[in-house]
C-alpha cells in the first residue's frame, strides 16, 4: 500500500547537513510517509550520503536528476515521482518538528476546501542556534491580502499540500528562483484556502549557502513580477514600477527614505477592496492590526539606522492603521 504523505527533499551540495534533515524525518511518531529525496546533480559526498540512508530505511526514495535541474525544477521532478497525495516539503539544511505531519494530514483530511497547510518555524544558525521564529498565524483572508506586499507564509520547507492540486498549476516556476514558493503560494491560493497550524513545523537553518543568499542578485525582480502580477487583478488597475518599489521598501526594509507615502496610499486601496468584500469586523481588526506591525518594524530598522525622522513617519503611519497597536508596542517597551 502507498504511504499517506511524501516529504519531499530537494537536495544539491549539504553533505554538512543533508543527514541531520533525513533523522528529523525518520523520527517522526508519524510513520506512514515516504521520504522522496531528489539528489539535483550533488557534486560532493551527497549521493553516497543518500544512498547509505536509503539502504537503512525502505521509507526513503532517491531520485537522481539527469543534471542540475535547479530550485524549482528539482521539486518538480520529485512531484511527478511522488506516490501519495499529500505533499511535505523539507528542505535539505532544515530540521521537521515532531508532530507536524500528523496535524497537517489530518487539516487536509477533513477541510477539502484547504489548499495549503502552513506553520510557525523556528531559525537557527548553521550551528543550531536558535535566532527567532516567524509566527504568522492569521485567518486566510488576511494571509491572502498580505500575499499581495510580501511572501507572509514564508519559506516553502514548512508546508503541506495536495500534490495533485500544484500539479494542475504547472508546479513550481522556475522563473522565479527562490521566489518559486512566494509565486506558487499567491496562485495556490486563487483556488482554495490556506490554514496556519499554532505550532513550530521545522528550524530553518540560516547560512551563506542557503538559496535565499546564493540568489539574492534577482529576487527583487522576482519580488516585483509577482506583487505585479497579484495586486494588478485585485486593484483592477496596472501597477507602477513606483508603487512596487515603495511597497517592498515598507515590506522588506531597502533602506529608501521617502517611500512611505506611495506605499501607504497604494495599501489603503487594497485595503478599500477587502473591506468591500468582507463585512467582518474582527478580520478588518487583524488586519489593520498587522499591517501597522509592519509599520512598526520600518520605525525599528530606521531608528536602529539612526533616521529618527524617518522613524517617527512610519510610527505615524502605523498610528493611522491601528492606534491601539501602537500604543500596546509603547506600552511593551516601558
Amino acid at each position: 500500500m502507498s504511504p499517506r504523505v511524501t516529504v519531499l527533499m530537494p537536495v544539491f551540495n549539504r553533505e554538512e547537513f543533508v543527514g541531520e534533515a533525513i533523522e528529523s524525518v525518520i523520527a517522526q511518531d508519524f510513520a506512514d510517509f515516504e521520504l522522496l529525496i531528489v539528489d539535483d546533480g550533488s557534486t560532493d559526498r551527497t549521493p553516497e550520503l543518500l544512498r547509505a540512508w536509503a539502504q537503512k530505511d525502505a521509507r526513503i526514495v532517491v531520485i537522481t536528476a539527469p543534471r542540475n535541474l535547479g530550485i524549482a525544477e528539482a521539486p518538480n521532478l520529485g512531484l511527478r515521482h511522488a506516490r501519495t497525495e499529500y505533499v511535505a516539503r523539507l528542505d535539505s539544511d532544515d530540521i521537521l518538528m515532531p508532530g507536524r505531519l500528523a496535524a497537517q494530514a489530518a487539516v487536509l483530511d477533513s477541510h477539502p476546501e484547504v489548499v495549503l497547510v502552513s506553520s510557525a518555524y523556528e531559525t537557527m544558525d548553521r550551528d543550531g542556534r536558535y535566532l527567532g521564529t516567524w509566527d504568522v498565524v492569521e485567518p486566510h483572508e488576511v494571509v491572502t491580502w498580505l500575499l499581495h506586499f510580501y511572501n507572509i507564509v514564508g519559506g516553502g520547507g514548512h508546508v503541506m499540500f495536495r500534490r495533485s492540486q500544484v500539479l494542475t498549476l504547472g508546479g513550481y516556476n522556475a522563473a522565479y528562483p527562490s521566489s518559486e514558493d512566494y509565486d506558487l503560494w499567491v496562485r495556490l491560493l486563487r483556488t482554495g484556502r490556506i490554514l496556519t497550524l499554532p505550532l513550530i513545523g521545522m528550524k530553518q537553518r540560516d547560512h551563506e549557502g542557503r538559496a535565499t543568499v546564493e540568489y539574492a542578485g534577482i529576487k527583487r525582480a522576482n519580488w516585483t513580477a509577482i506583487m505585479r502580477k497579484s495586486l494588478a487583478p485585485y486593484l483592477g488597475r496596472p501597477i507602477s514600477d513606483e508603487e512596487i518599489a515603495a511597497l517592498i521598501t515598507v515590506w522588506r526594509f531597502d533602506g529608501k527614505s521617502g517611500m512611505a507615502p506611495t506605499a501607504d496610499r497604494t495599501m489603503r486601496e487594497a485595503f478599500t477592496h477587502f473591506r468591500r468584500d468582507h463585512r467582518d469586523r474582527e478580520l478588518r481588526r487583524r488586519l489593520r492590526r498587522r499591517t501597522a506591525r509592519q509599520w512598526l518594524e520600518g520605525a525599528r530598522f530606521f531608528a536602529k539606522a539612526g533616521r529618527r525622522a524617518e522613524a517617527m513617519r512610519y510610527v505615524l503611519r502605523a498610528a493611522r492603521w491601528s492606534p491601539a497597536t501602537v500604543i500596546e508596542a509603547a506600552s511593551r517597551r516601558g
